[in-house]
């Protein structure tokens, strides 16, 4: 089982850190997700303008990913899969000058699905395979959870103004609108945001560019991920959503150690 869930790790760290965000605390598989964002809190702050003309979202859009993230926290949802493995997970995030979290993963490879759960506080990552204990192991303090989103969106308007899309709306329980962009990335400007075994796979069939899906919401935060990099027959495909933004709060270690 410590086996399967180690496979869990790599197989999911694409949007988020490699082998730490597997899974959350407490008894359920998805944590519950964060109340709406109360006045004043980074949610309120992210209304985008609409019915302007394009040039207007561009200017926006450019100046949303400019300004500073102020910190907060976050509903979580991830999804990874190729022809070997098959994750998807939900939890809590918390971002600000540490990144932290609490989620469960559901992972299918071979016989049977296995579910784990993680918590990852300021100085450890806590993990637990369904009906085992909590391991406590050490956390790389320079590596974020969640990969900035900031330089794709940049690199893509650079490649190709035509990459914007315009402005659609967020399915998240807060609503309102997100930048939409669009368009093909070398591997090594998302890599950080591929999960350790995409990665490799990706290196072994030598694919040079990945499929890039972006929503950004108004505050110039990620709202949602893409990534699909194909190509010698495989397919990997690696999904991040954030919504339900609220004041940041750092999440703590398991309470039933």
């Amino acid at each position: 089982m410590k086996t399967r869930a180690g496979g869990v790790a790599a197989a999911v760290s694409g949007a988020v850190l490699a082998a730490v965000l597997t899974g959350c605390s407490g008894s359920s598989p998805a944590a519950p997700a964060a109340d709406a964002a109360p006045s004043g809190s980074p949610a309120s702050a992210a209304a985008i303008a609409t019915g302007g003309d394009r040039a207007q979202e561009l200017d926006g859009l450019r100046a949303a990913i400019a300004a500073p993230v102020a910190p907060f926290s976050a509903a979580i949802s991830v999804e990874t899969y190729d022809d070997d493995v098959h994750v998807r997970g939900q939890g809590t995030v918390g971002v600000s000058d540490v990144q932290t979290s609490s989620m469960g993963l559901a992972m299918l490879a071979g016989d049977a699905p296995v579910q784990v759960y993680t918590t990852t506080t300021r100085d450890a990552v806590y993990t637990r395979v369904d009906g085992e204990k909590w391991v406590k192991h050490p956390r790389n303090a320079g590596a974020p959870l969640v990969a900035d989103h900031r330089p794709m969106v940049r690199a893509l308007l650079e490649a190709d103004p035509a990459s914007y899309l315009g402005l659609e709306k967020l399915h998240s329980r807060n609503g309102g609108m997100a930048y939409h962009l669009a368009g093909a990335l070398p591997v090594a400007a998302v890599s950080d945001a591929l999960g350790e075994k995409l990665r490799m796979r990706i290196a072994e069939r030598r694919i040079e560019l990945c499929a890039t899906d972006l929503l950004v919401d108004g505050a110039g935060r990620l709202a949602e991920l893409t990534l699909t990099c194909e190509g010698g027959g495989y397919k990997g495909v690696s999904t991040l959503s954030l919504g339900e933004y609220g004041p940041a709060a750092d999440v703590e270690a398991p309470s039933d150690l």
